[in-house]
């Protein structure tokens, strides 16, 4: 494990839907460029706020999730991608909720999962749970001791509440594989936009196996979801699953080429 881990093999992060708990603002950012491809994506993977970017195939040679603490901070995060140079055309979606975060079905077509757990009605967090949930979004592996100091608790203190937020389902602790490691040929971004309302259509994204994530957004698109494949014929197959889903108006494939950079534990700054 300690290798896998050294080697990037696999990445532990916990998984929470920050729209729920009023952790911060996200928003994914699709970046067309004038130019050469790779300067422009690793100069925006320096810019505040930036969790991931991937070179594409596709209309958008890339793709920008951006974590921001307030409207203001993502407003000034998206700007900074529109003027870096080589930067064209730029177009978001704010994330509304995150329907889907799950990478245990990665390579195998045939499992059919468990829907995701739905988080306790009555459970409610606090500023210190919160503090919490973004340092495991940053690193899954926090121990106890690391965590302690952040928030000004006991050891004992920490535990109870990361147990609590692991049994009440507001946080899952998941291991994000690369892609070669999984025996697949990769991963894309599909981005959807609706005909009608939405909720259907999401559902049924979520039941497919091959999506690890589904995210409803407001702004340039309704739906987005994340899709591995073992190879194009797979990718054309399911993509064709997704264009004959109820509800769809347009749906847009975005093939990871390039994953330039992936920190889940540099944005929400304050």
């Amino acid at each position: 494990m300690q290798r896998l881990l050294a080697d990037q093999i696999i990445t532990i992060t916990g998984r929470v839907d920050p729209a729920t708990f009023g952790l911060g603002i996200f928003a994914i950012a699709f970046v067309q460029v004038s130019g050469p491809t790779e300067p422009v994506a690793r100069a925006l993977a320096e810019v505040s706020d930036v969790v991931f970017v991937t070179v594409c195939a596709g209309q958008f040679e890339i793709l920008v999730e951006v974590r921001c603490h307030t409207a203001e901070s993502l407003i000034k995060a998206l700007d900074a991608i529109r003027v870096t140079e080589g930067v064209g055309r730029v177009m978001s979606s704010t994330v509304l909720h995150y329907d889907k975060q799950n990478w245990a079905g990665v390579g195998h077509r045939e499992l059919i999962l468990n829907p995701a757990p739905k988080i306790h009605p009555s459970h409610v967090i606090d500023d210190i749970d919160r503090q919490l949930l973004i340092k495991l979004m940053a690193d899954g592996r926090a121990s106890y001791a690391q965590l302690a100091p952040t928030v000004g608790l006991s050891h004992a203190a920490v535990r109870e509440r990361v147990i609590d937020l692991i049994d009440t389902n507001v946080i899952s602790i998941q291991a994000h594989p690369e892609p070669t490691a999984m025996g697949i040929a990769g991963f894309a971004g599909v981005a959807v936009k609706a005909r009608g309302p939405v909720a259907h259509m999401v559902q049924q994204l979520i039941a497919l196996p091959e999506t690890t994530l589904v995210l409803r957004t407001i702004g340039t698109y309704d739906v987005l979801a994340e899709v591995w494949f073992d190879d194009n014929d797979h990718l054309c197959d399911l993509l064709d699953n997704i264009r004959a889903t109820c509800g769809l108006s347009t749906v847009e494939c975005l093939p990871y080429l390039d994953i330039v950079r992936e920190d889940f534990g540099s944005g929400l700054r304050r």
